[in-house]
This record gives structure tokens, sequence and C-alpha cells, in this order.
């Protein structure tokens, strides 16, 4: 009888600690849980930024400034400069990056003066193709 009775109060005894293993496999469970919840949230976020950069390329690389006023062209064409730099460094994907970086070089030569109203159909032509590029760039990192 005290045998049993040994066995009874060990059982009784263990009943807490295999509550609490178990209570801690839930607590690994939930906290598995929460770790895949907030990748997936990491995930959709990069997807946003990834969208938001692209939106932000494609507009600054559209860029098309007015030649026939040669000193507004390059004023435009020298903020454009700036925000193409700043957009390039914040963006992750180096495609991308590079992408904007040629955009940003091109500009540059209209905010140099380089680019007048006699060159700047074969700039434009240029500026087209990189356009592309950046578009194309986007529809492949966009999914």
């Amino acid at each position: 009888m005290m045998r049993a009775r040994k066995q009874f109060v060990a059982a009784v005894l263990a009943l807490p600690v295999l509550a609490g293993l178990a209570a801690c496999g839930e607590l690994q469970e939930a906290q598995q849980g929460m770790q895949d919840a907030q990748e997936q949230l990491d995930q959709a976020q990069a997807g946003l930024d990834t969208a938001q950069a692209c939106m932000e390329a494609l507009n600054a690389a559209s860029f098309m400034p007015n030649f026939a006023d040669p000193a507004q062209a390059q004023a435009d064409a020298q903020a454009k400069v700036d925000e193409l730099g700043a957009l390039a460094a914040q963006t992750a994907d180096q495609t991308l990056k590079q992408n904007l970086l040629e955009v940003q070089q091109s500009v540059q030569q209209v905010a140099e003066g380089q680019i007048t109203i006699d060159g700047s159909a074969d700039w434009a032509e240029a500026q087209l193709e990189k356009y592309q590029q950046v578009t194309s760039t986007c529809s492949t990192i966009g999914g």
C-alpha cells in the first residue's frame, strides 16, 4: 500500500511538470506562429517597399525637360539628378539601383547644359530606352 501511495504522490507531483511541459510546447508553437506571422508581414512590407520604389523610380525616370527654355531645363534637370541620386541610394534592388544611376547620368548631361534643343531628340530617345529598362526591372522584381 505504501508503494502505491508513493507512486500516486509521484504521479500527482509530476502533473504540474507535465502540464508545464505541455504549456511550454504550446508557448513554443505560439512563438513560432508569431515568428511566421512577422516574416509574412516583413515580406508584405518588402513588397510594398518595392512597389513604392518602383513607382518613384518610374516617375523619376520619365523626366523630360523643356529644351525650349534652356535655363529652366538645366534647373529642372539638376533637381531630378538630386532626386534620382537619393532614390538610388534608398533602393535595395541592385538592378533598379543601376537603372536609376544610368538615368541620373543622362539627366546630368542636361543639368550641365551638354544637351541643347538641337540634340534633344537623340537624348530623348536614349532617355526613353532607360525608362523602359526601369519599367522592365520593376516588372521583374515586382513579381
